[in-house]
């Protein structure tokens, strides 16, 4: 799944969003930008790596998934100020980690 401008979500951008690199999040990034394949042979390059694919699907999701929130508060569904905090919280998302995405998005 492309995603667009996914290209500025650099190491150091996901660094402050994680609070970390971590390896398992270096390795999502990887599958994000096509390096692991698709599918079973993702999962057996993963494996092939020494990770758990389960746990890096999981956060490619994770992030594909703040992406597409991130997308949605530019394009104004999540309000503005606190508002778009309370909306956030709301929805389960914590607000500093998606306002950095879209502060990286919007650079």
């Amino acid at each position: 799944m492309a995603i667009e401008k996914l290209e500025k979500l650099t190491d150091e951008v996901l660094e402050n969003v994680s609070g970390g690199m971590t390896a398992n999040l270096k390795a999502a990034y990887a599958c994000i930008n096509g390096d692991y394949g698709n599918g079973e042979a993702r999962f057996a390059a993963l494996r092939k790596a020494g990770f758990d694919p389960k746990v890096v699907q999981g956060l490619v999701n994770d992030l594909l998934k703040y992406e597409k929130v991130a997308k949605d508060v530019i394009d104004g569904k999540y309000g503005n100020g606190d508002a778009r905090k309370i909306a956030l919280a709301k929805a389960g998302y914590d607000y500093d980690t998606i306002q950095n995405l879209v502060n990286n998005m919007l650079l």
